[in-house]
């Protein structure tokens, strides 16, 4: 099944791209009935598991010879920041179009963002319009009268970001030979979920028994289940086999700073204390969220066996709130 399923994703990355990271354990999060591994997602690259994502995503891009990319996504978004830069090297026109925000002065992502597109290229959406975001873009896609023009949805969630994210669980299930070890638990964070999906679909068409558990930083679970239930389908499109359905996975939310985007004075002392425990960096949106909801599920489900939490990167989105 690896052998199938790395067949059919090679088909669709002919870029060089950084697509494997290590694991090591967690010293903090093990115990005696317990081994936790991270995986360092966040070694890909600034832009971490997007990295993936980017790989199917560009090498469609410049196949079509596109020439200008719509790219949709908050002013802070790590995925803008990556996907641009990954444009304008090859030559594809970025166009911005951003959630209006009230910050002050711009610094981190925004920052960054703003050193690469020039202003005329970035369009402001007042946040009470957001929802129709989607259909400007097609709008402005019409005026500019022509074929090669792309739009890029929030966090790159398009069936052509799919065959990158799939190298995830294919690295897993390197990472397990390398050291000769069998997950039991996986711990995910989920934005617009399409790794977490393209994980959970993975392992299971390469029958993996790992429970999948996924904290979903952003949107709701009848959203998720029903991107998954779509990208199950295109999977067996892919593949051309039929995968079972997947039913080894949870899903919950983080017990602190539950909205998307929210912060508070213990997600920083977090972060402080994993760097410290760890020499692990994490991001206050992601990252740490997901690694306290992990300890959390750990130490009240009493789990065994190993574990592994998968550090998805974008630790630069850090500096814009310091």
């Amino acid at each position: 099944m690896l052998f199938t399923l790395e067949k059919v994703v090679q088909q669709y990355i002919k870029l060089d791209f950084p697509l494997h990271s290590r694991i090591h354990k967690l010293k903090s999060y093990s115990s005696s009935h317990l081994h936790c591994y991270i995986k360092r997602d966040d070694e890909l690259g600034l832009m971490g598991s997007k990295t993936r994502k980017f790989s199917s995503l560009m090498t469609f891009l410049i196949h079509q010879k596109a020439k200008t990319a719509i790219v949709i996504g908050g002013i802070n978004s790590n995925h803008v920041l990556g996907i641009s830069q990954l444009l304008i090297e090859n030559q594809i026109q970025p166009f911005l179009f951003l959630c209006k925000s009230h910050q002050q002065r711009l610094k981190g992502n925004a920052l960054l963002t703003q050193l690469l597109v020039p202003k005329h290229q970035i369009h402001w959406i007042e946040r009470q319009d957001w929802p129709t975001v989607y259909k400007a873009a097609l709008d402005f896609a019409d005026l500019q009268g022509n074929q090669s023009t792309y739009i890029i949805p929030e966090g790159g969630c398009m069936p052509e970001s799919f065959p990158g994210a799939l190298t995830l669980p294919m690295d897993i299930l390197y990472n397990e030979f390398q050291e000769q070890i069998l997950f039991n638990h996986i711990f995910v964070d989920s934005g617009t979920g399409l790794t977490a999906i393209a994980l959970i679909v993975g392992l299971a068409f390469l029958q993996h028994s790992a429970h999948v558990h996924v904290v979903l930083m952003a949107g709701k679970e009848d959203e998720f289940l029903d991107n998954l239930k779509c990208y199950h389908q295109h999977f067996e499109k892919l593949v051309k086999l039929p995968c079972r359905m997947p039913t080894h996975f949870s899903l919950c939310r983080p017990h602190q700073a539950k909205s998307f985007g929210a912060t508070s004075a213990k997600t920083f002392k977090d972060i402080h204390e994993i760097a410290q425990t760890e020499g692990v960096l994490c991001d206050p949106i992601y990252n740490v969220k997901l690694f306290k909801e992990a300890q959390r599920i750990i130490q009240q489900k009493n789990l065994k066996g190993k574990a592994l939490v998968i550090q998805s990167g974008g630790t630069l989105s850090l500096l814009g709130f310091l």
